[in-house]
């Protein structure tokens, strides 16, 4: 099934497609547009991150979650190791300790994170060329209910983001 994609206006295109691939879906990015999308359960906060990095290129990542899985753990270390990714932090729910005691031991053992409570869900993407803020319903754990989330390349939306980020990632605990 092709997407239907609404363009309401030149910087927001509406996304509303049921199967596709995530480029068939949601295109390219380019600055100064913003996204919105549907999951449809076909992906998940990081499968987006990983599709955003393919356009972006190298670059770091700041992200927050209310949940993480192994599998997502395991695709960002790989991403790592290959350069793609240069640096993330995470900033997770103090639930995950105990509500996903081995993806919290693997995180904890490979990754700069913090503990607070939050329950949103963003990640703030960045190079040299790009200033990407993500937000969504989606957590990093593979999950097959739909959710919705916008992609904003505007540098101001990424800043406000990356700010209350990294005050959160300031504030939390390890």
């Amino acid at each position: 099934m092709q997407p239907e994609v609404l363009d309401t206006s030149e910087s927001a295109i509406y996304l509303t497609a049921e199967e596709s691939l995530l480029t068939q879906r949601l295109g390219v990015i380019s600055e100064g547009e913003t996204k919105h999308f549907w999951s449809f359960g076909n992906f998940n906060m990081m499968r987006l991150v990983f599709w955003i990095l393919e356009q972006t290129g190298p670059a770091d990542i700041l992200l927050s979650t209310y949940s993480i899985s192994p599998k997502t753990l395991q695709g960002v270390m790989n991403r790592r190791e290959k350069g793609i990714i240069r640096d993330i932090r995470f900033i997770v729910d103090n639930r995950v300790r105990s509500l996903s005691p081995k993806p919290f031991a693997l995180m904890v053992s490979n990754f700069d994170y913090r503990c607070i409570s939050i329950h949103a869900k963003v990640a703030c993407i960045w190079n040299n060329k790009w200033h990407i803020s993500v937000v969504t319903s989606q957590n990093a754990t593979d999950n097959p209910k739909w959710e919705r989330g916008t992609i904003f390349t505007d540098k101001t939306i990424f800043e406000f983001d990356k700010k209350v980020l990294e005050d959160a990632f300031l504030r939390g605990t390890t």
